[in-house]
């Protein structure tokens, strides 16, 4: 669309009119050809030309020429007015140059135009955008102490900075302020607080505000949905995580692989591994290419699930799909395999990422654990000796572990060198640990040695469970 202007002959007022108007469809480059030629023509120019074309470019989200048309305004001894300043500090907001949207608010304050709910609305905003949280927080503060009257747009701004700021009893409380105030909190506001309650890792509040919204009839969005999926799966409940992805399909809003992998994560959670797998398929199917996310949500649900071929199924479909398993795929796929009883297919992954990543004290844990439970005890004490010699310090889990199969191994000697060792290293034993000594004392007929464990064991204030208990009732 061109637009023009009648020429020098007609009003300002009529050059301020076609001005607004590129202004109102966001054709800036239109509103600066028009406030040059009318420069160009000798009109005398006042503050509305230079605010309305201010205007436009901030809603055309271009900053720089915004300041630049304020700039002019100055120069030619014209004070903006407050459609030009909120102009201005909109504009910078959107540029994300909160330091420059400061300056143009805290210049305003000073003028004799007194900053209005809009002004300050911006300036809030534009905080947020800037990562700035706390001064975001702090001009909402000001604007209430103000006595402004402050309407949706503000409170929503200081909700989206208390959740940036992971301020969810802040965000709480704006919104309770809402309520207050009488003023109707919408999709925008509701879905800030459920993201600060996520981040602040309260998923029961993140859930009670969904379903606020749903008993205040408020339209939930696609953000709001996905903001309700990921707390379902902090909370690992699944069931609704699934409702909620199938509230996003009657709805026909997008479901995307973020949303997706998020209630995968949720079945995951609640150990449900024939909805993950049905989950990604139905991915492909509505073509969403899972990403490595969903993938090792579904792998790790195999594993939960006792599924080691599954698992390895979907590493080679990351491989088809040109996606390269990373530290995490592999280690949920050793689990896997090693919950499923299969030591060998579990180390030939280890082995195969060990050609690929570094491996780290989780992935050659799950290794050692899954040497634990078929009894390859020298394996097991074989990876502990790897774990050593890549610089990486096995934990208490990995000791247990090779000290469990050593007890099963009936290797009683070697066991009792795995707890020595612990105390050497400065860690403490658990009742795994104790145990599996205490066990493999009893195997080899080395009662004393038993009831030392057991004493020990008591001094370090760790409750005896019913396996050691039992062996030595035994004696």
């Amino acid at each position: 669309m061109l637009y023009t202007w009648p020429g020098p002959r007609e009003s300002d007022v009529s050059l301020e009119a076609s001005i607004r108007k590129c202004g109102r469809t966001s054709h800036w480059g239109a509103a600066l050809g028009l406030l040059c030629e009318g420069m160009r023509a000798g009109v005398q120019l006042f503050a509305g030309h230079y605010a309305a074309t201010a205007t436009a470019c901030s809603r055309g989200g271009q900053w720089q020429q915004a300041l630049s048309v304020l700039g002019e305004m100055w120069r030619a001894k014209l004070e903006p007015d407050v459609i030009g300043y909120n102009a201005g500090i909109s504009a910078c907001g959107k540029g994300r140059q909160w330091q420059r949207a400061l300056s143009l608010f805290r210049a305003m304050a000073e003028s004799k135009f007194e900053p209005n709910v809009v002004s300050c609305n911006a300036a809030v905003t534009a905080c947020e955008k800037g990562g700035q949280w706390q001064r975001a927080v702090a001009l909402f503060c000001e604007m209430w102490q103000a006595r402004l009257e402050l309407d949706v747009i503000s409170y929503s701004a200081g909700i989206t900075a208390c959740e940036k700021g992971v301020q969810w009893q802040r965000a709480l409380a704006l919104l309770s302020g809402m309520r207050e105030a009488k003023l109707e909190r919408d999709a925008t506001s509701c879905s800030a607080g459920i993201r600060a309650c996520l981040k602040g890792e309260q998923w029961q509040q993140a859930l009670a505000l969904l379903s606020e919204m749903r008993e205040a009839r408020l339209e939930l969005n696609v953000i709001c949905c996905s903001a309700g999926i990921c707390a379902c799966n902090q909370g690992g409940q699944w069931q609704g995580a699934l409702a909620l992805l199938g509230e996003l399909g009657e709805s026909q809003l997008e479901r995307d692989v973020v949303t997706y992998s998020a209630v995968v994560s949720a079945c995951e959670k609640g150990e449900q591994w024939q909805r993950a797998l049905a989950l990604l398929q139905g991915m492909r199917e509505a073509s969403v290419e899972p990403d490595t996310t969903s993938y090792n949500a579904g792998i790790s649900a195999c594993g939960k699930g006792k599924q080691w071929q599954r698992a390895t199924v979907l590493l080679r479909w990351m491989r088809e799909t040109k996606l390269e398993p990373d530290a995490i795929s592999y280690n949920a796929g050793i689990s896997a395999c090693g919950k499923g009883d299969e030591w060998q297919q579990a180390l030939a992954l280890l082995s195969e990422m060990q050609a690929k990543l570094e491996p780290d004290v989780i992935s050659y844990n799950a290794g050692i654990s899954a040497c634990e439970k078929d009894e390859q005890w020298q394996r097991a004490l074989a990876l502990l000796g790897e774990m050593r010699q890549a610089e990486l310090q096995p934990n208490v889990i990995s000791y247990s572990a090779v000290t469990s199969a050593c007890e099963k191994g009936e290797q009683w000697q070697r066991a009792l060198m795995l707890l020595s060792e612990m105390s050497e290293v400065t860690l403490e034993p658990n009742v795994i640990s104790y145990s599996a000594g205490i066990s493999a004392c009893e195997k080899g007929e080395q009662w004393p040695r038993a009831l030392a464990l057991l004493s020990v064991m008591r001094e370090a204030k760790v409750e005896p469970n019913i396996i050691s208990s039992t062996i030595l009732l035994q004696r």
